[in-house]
């Protein structure tokens, strides 16, 4: 008797030694354990191009060099703030003409690769403009503008190729697709608050120049990305064909925005614009039938056959939108 009135008791203590413990060890592994899942579905060198391009380079450099711009144009320029926000515009070209920079990541490879060529581009021509304008005192005007919109076009580049990736992945991995874009946020915030933790800082100790010569460093990561990023190669293509595969992705675009739920976000977007909300969330039912992937506003912007979740940000503004059940023709 005294045996059977022991064994509740034995229960009840291996019932709470199994009893999962919560504190800061649960809240520190279970982030590590969610990258090495996504590092081992999607490889990690995906996950290692996102981290680096969200975070390292828009993230960390978009602070650095937003921060250093304006000091630069001030104290070395000398320039009005009428002007640098002229040239600020400038600058922003490449960022303006993204669907161009992803049109060419999906229709014209390079030596059998559509994604590693890019970043291997985006990263030279980021290091390139970065060391030029760190190693001249006095450059003129003009050549400044052509370094920063070179360095800016670098940073777009990347980042619609490595947007390229992520819903080439969330074509492949559906159920990972909003995996993907927790990472991609989580990257480019930690990037941005340290960034902008670190700036002042920077251009303190070491001047506007020396902060243009550190952002070679993230450049250098995007390039890389493009060494190590796992790609297929394609066996064939015929680049006779390059001109019918831009008429059929501007097809496959103009199809893709005569859709009801496109035009509805196309509202959206311009609605954000004309009011002041720091965040606007709205879904965005598909229904339409279309083939393929389209790009609507801009390259950041991309639409796949299957479950699909983009972020698209206006300055301080962003849109979630999700697109559901696409279904190919």
């Amino acid at each position: 008797m005294g045996e059977e009135e022991t064994i509740p008791i034995h229960k009840q203590e291996v019932q709470e030694t199994h009893q999962p413990k919560h504190g800061i060890y649960t809240a520190v592994c279970r982030p590590v354990y969610w990258f090495k899942m996504l590092a081992l579905e999607l490889h990690w060198s995906f996950v290692f191009g996102v981290v680096i391009v969200y975070g390292i380079s828009q993230g960390l450099g978009g602070a650095l060099a937003r921060v250093g711009t304006q000091y630069y144009m001030k104290d070395v320029q000398k320039v009005q703030p009428s002007e640098a926000q002229v040239y600020s515009g400038i600058t922003s070209i490449p960022w303006i003409v993204k669907p161009l920079w992803g049109l060419l990541t999906d229709v014209v490879p390079i030596l059998g690769y559509h994604r590693r060529p890019y970043f291997l581009f985006a990263g030279f021509l980021g290091v390139i403009s970065m060391l030029f304008l760190s190693s001249h005192e006095k450059l003129h005007i003009i050549l400044t503008l052509m370094s920063l919109t070179a360095a800016s076009a670098s940073v777009a580049i990347a980042d619609v190729t490595v947007d390229a990736c992520v819903a080439q992945n969330s074509s492949n991995h559906p159920s990972l697709a909003a995996d993907m874009q927790s990472l991609c946020a989580l990257s480019a915030s930690i990037g941005l608050l340290v960034g902008f933790s670190l700036s002042g800082i920077f251009v303190h100790l070491i001047g506007p120049q020396g902060v243009f010569g550190l952002l070679a460093i993230p450049a250098g990561l995007v390039l890389l990305v493009g060494v190590l990023l796992k790609e297929n190669k394609t066996s064939s293509f015929a680049y006779q064909q390059i001109n019918q595969n831009f008429l059929d992705a501007g097809k496959a675009m103009w199809k893709t925005l005569k859709c009801p739920g496109c035009v509805e976000a196309m509202f959206i977007h311009v609605l954000v614009l004309l009011i002041e909300f720091k965040y606007l969330r709205r879904n965005v039912l598909l229904g339409n039938r279309f083939k393929g992937r389209a790009i609507i506003f801009s390259g950041n912007h991309w639409l796949y056959n299957g479950d699909w979740l983009r972020r698209l940000s206006v300055g301080s503004y962003t849109i979630s939108i999700w697109i559901k059940e696409l279904p190919i023709s």
